[in-house]
């Protein structure tokens, strides 16, 4: 798998075309990982002034520029792929029927395809459909403004994941490049958060941040790329000292990034991470020593920024409740402290073979039980006292619970116009949606005053093209079948990652950016990059899977 073989006999048969086709597709699929990983973050022409549609646009010019070429390359593999393969199942003897052929053809296809790669296909169905049932059709093919991700970008996307994951010879150095361009924009978000900007950008204001944006598109980027270096860190495998080093040096980047950008979701995303890790870990010395050294990396980069604004304390330029709580007072100085005694104790015994794996098992056991509890007992909270306010004596007096308009940064407004917006859909359209990226269109169109006017006294003239939360986003635009292709596609394929820790590190890496990629868009939205690097990377994911498929494509055969 290290390159590709010299070329032989058997390539100047049609087995030979199928290969170079397939060749120059992965040539193309390299060429776009470089620009969806490299340049998609990078790029802006007029710093923040239009740098949503810039990103979008630019997007739109690669899938463009590339997809002809590919279609086209597409269609001659396939061509070459199919004559090849029945050449080789005849034989010598040209007497066998289309019928005997059939069976052993669909069983070679269905060989190279996964749970995953169905609800991929039928997202893609979907899609179609809902764009074909809209009464927005103008508007759903490229997606409300600024955000464009309509139909076209959608089915680009979903395209991206099929052509990574099928016809991509897999390679490691890759998603090294993804985590380092990444480490450059975190070094500037979190340089910015202390108004230290390394690079001009026009409009700059506190709610930017880096070469990303908005800090709630800086945050959906962090997390989905973020975190496949945690995981390569974390599992260990294969790791010289030196790759060591540079992913600690990531980690504690990415986590000082990730608590002082401002948006409460990367904060959901991280804890969530973290818990899997704790489970994931309890279980076995080694790897509970590498989760010690992550939360030590995590109190660490909190400690850091809580000196830096002590030292500095004109220099931050944005704080919030969460942000304070972890980067400010006692807090960062105990989380360091704690999680350094902890590894140290572990190291201890590993090292002296008495590491009490029923007792850590159990432990993290409770952990999940008292974090769950906690989570339902809140929501019991937030709901009683919405119902009966002032049941919860003095606690009733803060916004967090009680359910109203601008609970959670507004998403009360925005999640119960969602679900307004799917109430007031006939029987086709929730099954369908209002169409893809549709659902401005449709609020602004042909919406209830019941659902326009608390937007319109909420927002003003802002228009809401998602509710900042995907699952309910995808529930409008795309109806009950689209949301169940949707999650069925992501959740199998974090699923299938994650079940090959320690045997397939790079594929359970990507496990685990699906893993917080989710859980921040539950509070949060698609957007180009974001959503761009969720499917490359979950193509990429499928891909190393996959590898023993391209061992067979190193030897010559289509």
């Amino acid at each position: 798998m290290s390159g590709y073989p010299q070329r032989k006999k058997t390539e100047k048969s049609t087995g030979g075309m199928a290969v170079w086709s397939r060749r120059l597709i992965d040539y193309f699929v390299c060429a776009y990982i470089v620009l969806t990983a490299v340049a998609l973050p990078l790029y802006s022409e007029h710093g923040y002034s239009y740098i949503a549609t810039e990103k979008s646009l630019f997007f739109r010019r690669v899938s463009l520029n590339m997809g002809g070429a590919v279609i086209l390359l597409l269609a001659v593999h396939s061509f070459s792929w199919l004559k090849f393969y029945l050449r080789q199942s005849l034989g010598k003897s040209r007497r066998a029927s289309l019928k005997q052929l059939l069976p052993r053809l669909g069983a070679a296809v269905r060989r190279r395809f996964s749970v995953t790669d169905l609800f991929a296909g039928l997202y893609g169905v979907a899609l179609a459909v809902s764009y074909l049932c809209s009464d927005y059709r103008q508007k759903a093919l490229w997606g409300a403004e600024g955000w464009y991700m309509g139909l076209y970008t959608q089915l680009a996307l979903l395209a991206s994941y099929f052509l990574i994951s099928k016809l991509w010879r897999p390679r490691k150095g890759y998603l090294y490049l993804m985590l380092g361009v990444s480490a450059a924009v975190f070094l500037l978000g979190y340089l910015n958060r202390f108004s230290v900007y390394p690079i001009e950008m026009e409009m700059r204001n506190p709610g930017f941040i880096s070469t990303i944006g908005n800090i709630n598109w800086y945050c959906g980027y962090a997390v989905t790329v973020f975190f496949a270096g945690v995981a390569l860190l974390w599992q260990g495998n294969g790791l010289r000292r030196w790759q060591k080093v540079l992913l600690s040096c990531y980690g504690g980047l990415g986590f000082g990034t990730l608590v002082t950008q401002g948006s409460a979701s990367g904060i959901v995303a991280l804890g969530a991470v973290l818990l899997a890790l704790l489970v994931l870990s309890a279980g076995e010395g080694e790897r509970m020593q590498r989760f010690w050294f992550m939360a030590f990396l995590l109190g660490g980069a909190c400690l850091v920024t809580d000196i830096l604004r002590t030292v500095f304390p004109e220099g931050i330029n944005y704080s919030d409740a969460v942000m304070d709580l972890l980067t400010a007072g006692s807090l960062p100085i105990i989380m360091t402290a704690v999680s350094l005694a902890f590894l140290l104790w572990t190291q201890h015994m590993v090292k002296g073979g008495k590491y009490p794996q029923k007792a850590m098992r159990l432990g993290s056991y409770i952990v999940v039980a008292i974090v769950s509890a906690s989570l339902l007992g809140f929501l019991v909270m937030i709901i009683m006292n919405t119902v009966h306010p002032g049941s919860l004596g003095p606690l009733s007096q803060y916004g967090i619970f009680t359910f109203s308009g601008g609970w959670g940064s507004n998403r009360g407004e925005t999640w119960t116009a969602g679900i307004r917006c799917f109430q007031e859909q006939d029987f086709l359209h929730k099954l369908v949606g209002v169409g893809p990226d549709a659902m401005a269109a449709y609020i602004y169109s042909d919406g209830s005053p019941e659902l326009t006017e608390p937007l319109t006294a909420a927002f003003g003239n802002l228009i809401l093209t998602n509710v900042h939360n995907e699952w309910l986003t995808i529930l409008v635009d795309l109806g009950i079948f689209g949301l169940i292709c949707f999650v069925g596609m992501v959740v199998s394929a974090m699923a299938g990652f994650l079940k090959n820790i320690g045997r397939t590190p790079l594929a359970a890496a990507c496990g685990f950016s699906l893993l917080a990629y989710t859980f921040n868009n539950f509070f949060s939205f698609q957007q180009i990059v974001n959503t761009a690097s969720m499917y490359m990377v979950m193509g990429m994911g499928a891909a190393f899977l996959a590898a023993e498929c391209y061992e067979e494509f190193s030897q010559g055969s289509p």
